[in-house]
């Protein structure tokens, strides 16, 4: 291979390293100005929080919940410029359609992905919570950990926001035909089994959070579904035009 032929595969690497840099220096810089308000960052995450006590069994753990908070708040905050750098990237490559089809998914993918958070805050998180407190026994004391409660209140609110991302990815997927809405109903069946064994993988080991997440799934499908049939119409529409 000659090195003219080469030279553009080096400059798309190079091009994909820089916005790599950018996004994760970015990231770093924010989560570190973060770190000193993570205790009030905190403060959300436990005011949902139905009376559990919580505890912190290492000297180091505070220390790395409010890391894992920096950075988490970090990269929600800095998804304009995650998006931005990723936007950058793809749109070189990318046919004049194309690049208005992918900026308005990842425009849309981000208030989703808001969306998600939010819900799962106001609305599933503390149905959960108060479940867990409900079934305990008085034989039993809890000894729960400020980072397992972290941990726990984290993956849900970002399993969340990922989900609700469906319509978005339905979206853009069939806007460039590579998925059919026939396809999504052909399989629906399957698509809902999936979403449980979802669930399951990614949310805490209890039969709650797996439904809570699971069921607006299920919703979000019949709506992709939807949307993928109002797409694939238009683009049939424009093929006869």
């Amino acid at each position: 291979m000659s090195k003219n032929n080469e030279m553009p595969l080096l400059e798309h690497l190079s091009e994909l390293r820089k916005r790599l840099t950018v996004m994760v220096v970015a990231n770093v810089v924010v989560a570190m100005l973060l770190f000193n308000v993570a205790g009030k960052i905190m403060a959300y995450l436990l005011a949902i929080n139905p009376g559990m006590e919580l505890v912190y069994i290492s000297p180091s753990e505070l220390l790395i919940v409010y890391i894992q908070i920096s950075f988490i708040a970090s990269f929600i905050l800095c998804s304009p410029i995650n998006i931005y750098e990723i936007w950058a990237f793809l749109e070189k490559g990318l046919y004049k359609k194309e690049k208005i089809y992918v900026l308005v998914s990842l425009f849309f993918g981000l208030i989703c992905f808001i969306v998600g958070v939010i819900f799962c805050y106001k609305m599933v998180l503390p149905i959960t919570l108060q479940f867990f407190v409900r079934i305990a026994i008085e034989e039993v004391s809890a000894m729960i950990s400020v980072k397992s409660y972290t941990n726990f209140v984290n993956v849900m609110l970002l399993s969340f926001g990922v989900v609700f991302e469906m319509p978005v990815i339905i979206f853009m997927l069939t806007k460039l035909n590579i998925i059919k809405p026939e396809f999504l109903k052909k399989n629906k069946g399957s698509i809902i089994i999936l979403i449980f064994i979802f669930a399951a993988i990614i949310t805490p080991p209890d039969v709650v959070s797996q439904t809570m997440l699971a069921v607006p799934m299920i919703l979000l499908l019949e709506l992709s579904i939807f949307i993928s049939v109002l797409v694939d119409k238009r683009n049939k529409k424009k093929q006869m035009n």
